[in-house]
């Protein structure tokens, strides 16, 4: 219940905000930038009446990049009030409401504030919003929407024509992907224009190459770049070129020299001044190349030579080869030492960190990730030790981050876990916990593994296993079953049309009748790639059902030959995967793919089912969930088993 003057001071802010939605207000009207936003907003959505006390965070735009804070909130029941400070770099702010994973996302609009000069809009404050649709709306638990991105970037060309270029190819970017009627033909009139324009400076050949890779004409992009070459010599084309240059070397030896011309460069030529924050960057980057050489020893050598004084830097370098190393098996003495720094630094950080928070995170996801920092290294630091024999040395960092930090939640440190306490603990301890993994739908082949071994040894039917696993999995599977239940989708899935490896046209059309499992996929996609050996064993299994068709959209790729790289790559690895190539990055668009790998499950009628975001790094509940998925889209009217 309001009191007569928390109403009194809510009618007021009613009154005054010029923010739509009754369950958000905020004074002043039109606030400037560097103006303290005083908030009320009552809890909605997913969160209406909620019980637990809503969180939340501010999201500032503007020339210095973007930023990120809490909200202190003030709870009165279920309506709250907050303050946000902004600063005079900023054009706008929006705002995520939150328990825990659940957002209020506001008609999957989210919370947003413009900031004013005078009585309009501050320039800048329709492409930040932009900016949020495109890219950082989930942060908010909004959908990203190309479509209202477009629709800010409109507006801010509308509203300060003078800054329209600088907008323009972005705003065309989005034209064609969304697949606009006369998109094509706009882009075109653009090339017209910036043509009869003329090609006086380097900006004007930029733009222009620009437009024709909007309009997809690689030729012409690549005849007007190499005018640009031919004609302004010293332009800065050669910074670009040459940073691509350095980042494509695989050799350590010519990315030093590189490093060495762009450094030298930096230092000497004003052109090349602004790349000076990008040089630790730029050294983190030769460093890691001897990662890729497996050269332990010439790790640590570049190390020295180049001065990494990042500390941060020094230990993801460290603990991505330590990684490396104990995946070999050899080489493990470089491997204990690189791991043992890593693990160390960033216990230190998780407890008392030494740096400033990231300006683009919030207190506590900042606390988050340092936690979560310190989990990854010990567990790094556990394999290396069991790989080493030194069991009792590595349990007590697997346990802190599988059973401490990570509450049995992640597969793969579980499987760590796992395979240092069959060593150093009574099974009596560590059967209950490895039987916990799988009651939470959490364990992995190896855990089974060891489960199967210790019930092989304490019982004459072998047999019996299997009944004894399914007995501990079926709470998990019963409350997996019920989670996609409420999560099955009923959406019309984006009609597409692409050539696999073989260059056979495949269209979704084509595949009405069958359930369509679509993967999002690319190769230097980490989490994609360990998914792959599930996806395998899923494609197989299915292999004779004529009614469940898999593929796998290969997308977001950098390289130059795609279709030879994604070939070469599922050849290497044996993978019996129909890969369509998604070179132009459409068909993820159309599907608003906002990270991968993301799996979209389609029911015969051609209807989205469901969708599955990442991967955990377990096989088994990857197959369980995509078994489970196809055959509730099967039988879409059965949403029960």
């Amino acid at each position: 219940m309001f009191t007569r003057k928390l109403l009194s001071a809510a009618l007021l802010l009613c009154c005054t905000a010029v923010f739509s939605q009754k369950n958000f207000t905020y004074t002043p009207e039109k606030p400037k930038p560097g103006d303290l936003i005083e908030f009320t907003y009552e809890s909605a959505g997913d969160l209406a009446n909620s019980r637990e006390p809503v969180k939340a965070a501010v999201y500032g735009y503007g020339s210095q990049g973007r930023t990120a804070n809490d909200i202190t909130l003030t709870r009165k029941g279920y309506t709250y009030t907050g303050k946000i400070q902004t600063d005079t770099s900023q054009n706008l702010v929006t705002l995520a409401f939150f328990v825990d994973k659940k957002f209020d996302i506001n008609n999957d609009e989210g919370y947003y504030i413009h900031l004013y000069e005078g009585d309009k809009i501050r320039k800048g404050s329709f492409a930040s919003l932009s900016l949020f649709y495109q890219y950082y709306a989930s942060g908010a638990g909004v959908t990203r929407d190309n479509e209202k991105a477009l629709a800010m970037l409109e507006k801010e060309m509308e509203a300060f024509p003078d800054d329209r270029q600088q907008h323009l190819t972005g705003s065309l970017r989005l034209l064609m992907s969304l697949n606009k009627p006369g998109a094509a033909e706009t882009v075109q009139k653009e090339i017209e224009a910036a043509l009869k324009k003329g090609l006086s400076e380097e900006k004007d050949y930029t733009l222009l190459e620009q437009l024709y890779n909007v309009a997809k004409l690689p030729q012409q992009s690549k005849l007007i770049a190499s005018l640009k070459k031919e004609k302004i010599p010293n332009g800065k084309w050669k910074i670009s070129e040459t940073i691509d240059r350095f980042y494509d070397e695989t050799e350590p030896a010519k990315k030093k020299e590189l490093l060495d011309e762009i450094t030298r460069k930096v230092e000497t030529d004003n052109d090349w001044s602004y790349l000076r924050p990008s040089l630790s960057n730029l050294k983190q980057a030769y460093v890691s190349s001897f990662i890729g050489k497996k050269d332990w020893a010439g790790l640590k050598t570049a190390v020295k030579e180049v001065g990494i004084t990042d500390q941060n830097a020094l230990s993801s370098l460290y603990n991505s080869a330590a990684w490396r190393i104990q995946e070999s098996g050899t080489d493990l003495e470089y491997a204990e030492e690189f791991t043992k720094q890593a693990t160390a630094y960033a216990k230190a950080e998780w407890k008392s960190p030494t740096g400033k928070k990231p300006p683009y995170m919030t207190e506590t996801q900042w606390q988050e990730q340092r936690e979560f920092t310190y989990a990854m290294y010990a567990d790094t630091y556990a394999m290396v030790m069991y790989k080493l024999g030194k069991y009792k040395q590595g349990l007590p960092y697997a346990k802190e981050a599988t059973l401490g930090l990570r509450k049995g939640q992640d597969p793969e440190f579980n499987t760590t876990y796992a395979l240092l306490a069959e060593k150093a603990l009574s099974p009596k301890v560590y059967k209950k916990e490895l039987e916990q993994f799988v009651k939470d739908g959490k364990s992995s082949g190896t855990v089974k593994d060891i489960l199967k071994k210790l019930y092989t040894r304490n019982n004459k039917d072998p047999e019996g296993f299997n009944t004894y696993i399914s007995s501990l999995e079926r709470e998990s599977y019963l409350k997996m079953l019920e989670e996609l239940r409420k999560s099955m989708l009923d959406e019309t899935a984006p009609s597409f049309a692409l050539l696999d490896l073989d260059g056979k046209k495949v269209s979704i059309g084509d595949l009405k009748g069958k359930v369509v499992v679509v993967d999002f996929w690319a190769t230097w996609c980490g989490p994609c790639k360990a998914s792959f050996p599930g996806m395998q064993k899923m494609v197989s299994k299915y292999q004779d059902k004529d009614d469940v068709k898999f593929i796998f959209i290969d997308t977001w790729e950098s390289v130059e030959n795609k279709e030879k790289n994604a070939s070469e790559f599922i050849t290497k690895n044996n993978y019996s995967f129909q890969v369509l190539m998604d070179n132009d990055n459409k068909v993820v668009e159309q599907f608003k793919v906002e990270g991968i790998p993301t799996k979209f499950v389609i029911d015969k009628q051609g209807r989205i089912r469901f969708k599955s975001v990442g991967f955990d790094g377990s096989d088994d509940k990857l197959m369980k969930e995509l078994t489970a998925m196809i055959d509730m889209a099967g039988n879409p009217e059965k949403k029960a088993f």
